[in-house]
């Protein structure tokens, strides 16, 4: 499927969405601690101490000294930076919508916006797009130039549409990253082959793998009368059926879907967001995504 246009709005998530993550959140997957998972300044508060005469007096916490009656100082950890790597799927089962974005434009958006958040604190930051194999890719790195580059990848249309071959992309992306990182694979995770878990599970050896899930609303419910011919978009194979007499059994098939994708990756001791590709507010399901992340590895 050919591309020859793209509904690309990048200012529209740019202010920060200050997600705090648990200090230990990567501790078994990549080496230190990172103190939030898009963390700010790369900093983390961690207590208060007596006021030792030798500190700084514009360190002493005046507020906590008054409740406590001695004077406090505020403790605060830096942490290591890591690479972030976001991971998108621009392949044909992507390029589909019901409304004004496709998937794939919707998560070149969330892309985007997270990966402003992650250059923000500090972290070295890359991506690659995908389809039967890597189509593009940044490695990550530092600097002003990386927006551009990134901005120039997501709007270049060659980018967008084919087939998909998880397998081989995965494969391509696990040799392409020596270095642990944290990776965000985003995807509808529709037509996926069978053992798609495995490279998962290979990732999480090395790096902290989470996903995005993407999904129009007619991957969801069937909101429509009448019979129709589908196509798969990964193969050639036609159905023709009637919308009425299977709507409820495929909304209940698509969130079993969703819930085994989600399954996969709490194997690996992490989590899957599921996003539509209409919501006009993404940061606040994402700001929710790592709050209860947070929460649950720490």
């Amino acid at each position: 499927m050919a591309v020859n246009k793209l509904n690309l709005k990048f200012n529209k998530y740019n202010s920060h969405v200050n997600i705090k993550g648990s200090r230990n959140i990567l501790s078994r997957n990549v080496e230190g601690n990172w103190a939030t998972i898009f963390k700010g300044q790369g900093m983390e508060f961690t207590g208060y101490r007596n006021y030792n005469p030798t500190d700084d007096a514009s360190i002493i916490d005046w507020k906590a000294s008054l409740r406590n009656k001695e004077l406090l100082v505020r403790e605060f950890e830096e942490f290591k930076n890591f690479n972030v790597f976001f991971f998108l799927d621009t392949s044909n089962s992507m390029l589909y919508t019901t409304g004004d974005k496709f998937k794939a434009e919707f998560g070149a958006e969330v892309l985007y916006s997270l990966f402003e958040e992650a250059s923000f604190a500090g972290d070295a930051v890359g991506m690659a797009t995908f389809n039967t194999k890597i189509t593009s890719k940044i490695m990550p790195a530092f600097g002003k130039g990386m927006r551009y580059r990134f901005i120039n990848v997501l709007s270049n249309t060659e980018n967008y549409g084919g087939e998909r071959d998880f397998r081989k992309s995965m494969l391509e992306l696990y040799a392409m990253l020596p270095e642990k990182s944290i990776i965000i694979l985003i995807s509808d995770f529709l037509g996926l082959p069978e053992d798609w878990s495995k490279y998962i599970d290979l990732f999480s050896s090395r790096h902290y793998v989470m996903g995005i899930m993407i999904r129009d609303k007619r991957d969801r419910e069937l909101s429509i009368k009448g019979q129709f011919a589908v196509k798969d978009p990964n193969s050639t194979e036609t159905l023709i059926f009637d919308a009425e007499n299977f709507s409820k059994q495929y909304e209940e098939l698509s969130k079993q879907d969703e819930e085994k994708v989600q399954r996969v990756f709490k194997k690996v001791k992490s989590d899957c967001l599921v996003l539509e590709n209409e919501i006009s507010e993404p940061r606040v399901p994402v700001r929710r995504f790592f709050t209860k992340m947070s929460q649950v590895n720490s």
